[in-house]
């Protein structure tokens, strides 16, 4: 396998022109190879491979030939084969891709960067019960001033498609409590149906895997999912199940809720399906983060 063994830093001189640059060094190819697309980038250098000249965007009348320690490429089928397809590529735009930045990504993805809540591609999770005895409690008592807040609250939900108005008959009460950040998140309390819940053992991600993955890795990239139990839909089947009751009416989620006991090995199940080939590799996912 090949890997960046050694950095060195240089003074180049090409043609009239000279610069100070670090470049990488490659081993476990079929030879060693210095890798510097920085480089050309800095330079603005244009290669011309077939014919091995190059020039430079600031300079395109100042034009110099170069020659490789491995032999004419013409003995070496895949060095002449990689001349041709390289030659192909007259500019550095066309042979560097282009940076990554979260500006970019959103303007590039804005379905993925959005404040609304999407529908996972995946399967919907089942809830699985020990036995189909409904469990319901009544709502829980709200004042007043908290009451308006807790309608916004569902109205919001209701909105975005995550719940909607339930006839079940399982009743599990729901309340608010006070973010950190300031407001009221809706929590429902599910401690008597957690307890019929079949318990689902899909190992769930450890900040030590994550270390152990990314030994050596020296770029990251933390993206938090947003509300990304709410991205995963549920069996028409589950939904009855995650019923809840406030002062002013039962619902229901359409997608996994917050609160039941088997939410985090669903969540994890999904990330790792949608992310499976890229997994261990590239991407790993903590709670409700993706850490890439």
């Amino acid at each position: 396998m090949s890997q960046v063994s050694n950095a060195v830093k240089l003074h180049i001189g090409l043609l009239s022109f000279s610069w100070n640059h670090e470049f990488k060094i490659l081993n476990g190819g079929p030879f060693p190879a210095i890798l510097g697309l920085d480089f050309l980038q800095l330079t603005q250098m244009t290669l011309d491979l077939p014919p091995r000249s190059f020039s430079f965007a600031f300079a395109p009348d100042s034009v110099g030939s170069f020659v490789t320690e491995v032999g004419d490429s013409g003995s070496e089928p895949f060095l002449h084969e990689l001349c041709m397809k390289a030659g192909e590529l007259n500019t550095i735009a066309q042979a560097r891709p282009k940076e990554l930045c979260a500006e970019v990504l959103k303007g590039e993805y804005p379905l993925l960067f959005s404040s609304s809540v999407g529908t996972a591609m995946c399967a919907p999770y089942e809830i699985e019960l020990s036995d189909i005895t409904p469990v319901r409690s009544p709502p829980y008592r709200c004042a007043p001033p908290k009451l308006e807040v807790f309608k916004r609250i569902v109205n919001e939900l209701l909105q975005q498609g995550v719940v909607r108005p339930s006839k079940s008959q399982y009743a599990s009460p729901a309340f608010l409590i006070p973010k950190n950040s300031g407001g009221f998140r809706l929590v429902v309390d599910y401690r008597k149906v957690n307890s019929k819940f079949v318990f689902d053992s899909y190992p769930l991600p450890t900040i030590d895997q994550a270390f152990d993955q990314f030994a050596g890795a020296t770029v990251f990239s933390v993206l938090d999912l947003n509300s990304s139990y709410f991205q995963i839909p549920l069996t028409p089947r589950s939904r009855r199940i995650t019923a809840f009751c406030t002062p002013f009416g039962l619902f229901e989620f359409n997608k996994l809720p917050m609160g039941i006991s088997v939410g985090s090995q669903g969540l994890s199940r999904v990330m790792d399906v949608l992310f499976a080939d890229l997994k261990s590799d590239f991407v790993c996912n903590y709670l409700d983060n993706l850490i890439i």
